[in-house]
């Protein structure tokens, strides 16, 4: 990858890659940090860029396309830091193992069953969570719309996911039995071919297969009901890290925030920038293409707000939520021994940052 001058700023680009296999293809994954040297950090002290790595759940696309944002803006060199990313992926170790090995200072989970099912062994804290509801969905044609959980009754589900349909059905009290489940991959040609009734998918990608490779229409050919709605939410990209590094180091956590914030502030306002770095940068060697990278980021910010992000900013998270809504969800995936919430989420940085 090639390093970019700009006008105001000097950017140098470090990759790091790892190999993984995303649907059929072997793709060369690539992460890139931001950094340079004499930073100065909002406070106005001048002072060596502080190191600060990142451990990614997933390959270096849109879906962290806020952080792009906040690298390339310059938020990360404004507070001092330099930011190193790594990407995950499915040959890649998880973000929660790289935190708890000290591989990282921060971890980005997928979603929060890791993240949680990883507290029973490390003493670990989220700090924020980008999406405010978890993209997970159910796939259906025209013909046959799911809108409740009921309506999953008699279906023959086509699963990426079996525990995902196991967890729905369980907070509905459905009878696993009710429904026939057939797994199946990441791609939903099953459901188009009529293999299957509903098929388990992410609202940031496979209806933007739907649309683009069968030319179907959104909200015409076929839906997409999250399964948030169906009695299962959860929080998304939710951002992690030991506890005793934050106590250690918590001004460098701060800082890490109050930029991606801003990073994710752009995004929001457009997602299509985020797409275009991760295209063209961050992921340049995976082959991503950009207009599906663009109708994913634009479907990611759809998940961004919610009234606990309206009233303090974005990546705050609503603990009567995560305990009275998303804490029966995850039992009911099987993880027990919940932590209380309070101990589990430490919002305090995120408040630090507000009141400034």
């Amino acid at each position: 990858m090639v390093p970019r001058t700009s006008p105001t700023r000097t950017r140098r680009v470090r990759a790091l890659s790892a190999g993984a296999s995303v649907a059929a293809a072997a793709l060369l994954l690539a992460g890139c940090s931001t950094s340079s040297s004499g930073a100065e950090s909002t406070d106005g002290a001048a002072a060596d860029p502080i190191p600060f790595s990142v451990a990614m759940s997933w390959i270096s696309n849109v879906e962290y396309g806020g952080f792009w944002l906040a690298a390339e803006n310059g938020y990360y060199e404004d507070e001092g830091l330099d930011v190193e990313w790594l990407p995950g992926g499915p040959d890649a170790p998880t973000a929660e193992s790289q935190v708890a090995a000290d591989a990282a200072d921060a971890g980005i989970t997928a979603g929060m069953s890791s993240a949680f099912a990883a507290m029973a062994d490390d003493d670990f804290s989220i700090i924020g969570s980008v999406f405010q509801d978890n993209p997970g969905c159910f796939l259906w044609l025209k013909d046959d719309p799911i809108e409740t959980a009921d309506d999953l009754v008699g279906k023959t589900i086509l699963a990426q996911s079996e525990a995902t349909v196991e967890q729905v059905l369980t907070l509905n009290d459905i009878p696993l039995d009710a429904v026939t489940i057939l797994p199946t991959g990441f791609d939903p040609a099953p459901l188009v071919n009529g293999d299957g009734d509903v098929y388990t998918a992410y609202a940031t990608n496979q209806p933007i297969t739907m649309e683009l490779t069968f030319g179907l229409k959104p909200d015409v050919d076929f839906g997409c009901t999250l399964s948030g709605e169906l009695g299962a939410p959860g929080y998304a990209s939710s951002i992690f890290a030991k506890d005793d590094k934050i106590d250690e180091n918590r001004d460098a956590y701060v800082k890490f925030l109050r930029a991606s914030v801003k990073g994710w502030q752009d995004f929001l306002a457009d997602p299509t920038s985020g797409a275009e770095l991760a295209v063209n940068d961050f992921g340049a060697d995976l082959g991503l293409d950009l207009e599906q990278q663009t109708l994913s980021g634009e479907a990611f910010a759809k998940l961004m707000e919610s009234p606990a992000t309206d009233e303090h900013g974005l990546l705050y998270m609503d603990l009567d939520r995560l305990e009275t809504e998303m804490y029966p969800a995850l039992e009911a995936s099987g993880i027990t021994d919940l932590p209380p919430v309070d101990e589990a989420v430490d919002l305090s940085l995120l408040d630090e940052i507000e009141a400034k």
